[in-house]
């Protein structure tokens, strides 16, 4: 029993160092390039170096992180080719996802998509201290509910692996207060049509706010690599 219990404690610890470094790179606390080593992580979170280990490796296997030999483990740099196909898929997938939406929508889900918009305002225009990050897991939440709302397993499934994208989840690092704002009205866009059930209006919203995601990333990001 006690060899069970034990066990038990050291996946927890793992399943929790894991968690932790997979929030921070999908929010862009630890951006692309960024170097991750155990000792540091180890310390950070008061665990020894085994659990970071096996967490590292984890994040390898589902290509957040890269290793390099005898150099440890380092946040994925992407290039503009891989993010373009990521939103080319992500426009199929979530416009399909949307236009359910606004089939299948529950008022609650409807709620939700608005409260969390409207976060999403507030953060933008108060800024408080960390609001980058807090406007991330916002955004995040409204794509994961309107998958939800879709009423689709499978479509759930298989963007879900997109949305957790390390280089696109870290893009308000690199938007303007007036790109973080059309965002905001892209959502409430989205969220009209699925109120009014309207499912062409909702898949083409879905497809512009995401087309216009994807050339404000790519300017930023290009901008950024200028300076």
């Amino acid at each position: 029993m006690s060899d069970t219990n034990g066990q038990s404690k050291e996946n927890r610890i793992q399943d929790n160092v894991y968690d932790f470094l997979r929030h921070k790179i999908t929010t862009g606390a630890y951006p692309p390039g960024k170097q991750l080593k155990e000792s540091h992580i180890a310390d950070e979170l008061d665990v020894s170096r085994t659990p970071v280990r096996l967490a590292l490796r984890r994040l390898i296997k589902d290509g957040l992180l890269t290793g390099a030999e005898n150099r440890g483990a380092f946040v994925a740099q992407w290039t503009h080719a891989d993010v373009a196909e990521v939103y080319m898929l992500r426009i199929l997938l979530e416009s399909q996802a949307a236009g359910l939406a606004a089939e299948r929508a529950t008022p609650a889900q409807v709620a939700r998509l608005r409260a969390l918009t409207d976060q999403m305002h507030a953060l933008i225009t108060e800024k408080p201290h960390n609001y980058l990050m807090d406007l991330q897991v916002a955004n995040n939440g409204f794509h994961e509910v309107l998958l939800e709302a879709s009423a689709s397993p499978r479509l759930v499934q298989i963007t879900e692996n997109l949305l957790d994208a390390p280089l696109l989840n870290g893009g308000f690092y690199v938007y303007s207060h007036e790109d973080m704002l059309r965002s905001v009205h892209h959502h409430r866009d989205i969220i009209l049509a699925i109120e009014n059930r309207d499912a062409e209006l909702a898949k083409h919203a879905m497809k512009t706010h995401l087309r216009a995601s994807y050339h404000t990333l790519i300017q930023g990001h290009s901008s950024k690599d200028a300076e």
